[in-house]
């Protein structure tokens, strides 16, 4: 009988890498995109669209994480949260300038 195979170990979660990237860019481009969309075709005042599309861009990296942690091959990071927020965070500063 052979013994069942091994799970690679995870590699580990490292501040500066690739996949924080993406989650900084995706979040900063998710952020910018809805308040695009809300104020140029939506009609909405910048003031009142920036929660929501700030809103939206953390619940979505909110839910990445949440199903990181169900995913058998997924990991949930905090530092991936971290990545989110700065991204939403440049992405804010953009439209307030």
């Amino acid at each position: 009988m052979t013994p069942p195979p091994r799970a690679t170990p995870a590699a580990p979660d490292r501040w500066w890498g690739r996949d924080k990237a993406q989650h900084l860019v995706v979040s900063g481009l998710w952020t910018l995109s809805a308040q695009y969309v809300l104020v140029d075709k939506a009609g909405w005042a910048e003031a009142d669209a920036l929660p929501l599309a700030a809103g939206s861009a953390a619940a979505a990296g909110l839910a990445k994480e949440l199903y990181d942690t169900t995913h058998p091959d997924g990991t949930a990071s905090e530092k991936d949260l971290v990545a989110n927020a700065v991204g939403i965070g440049l992405a804010v500063g953009i439209i307030v300038l």
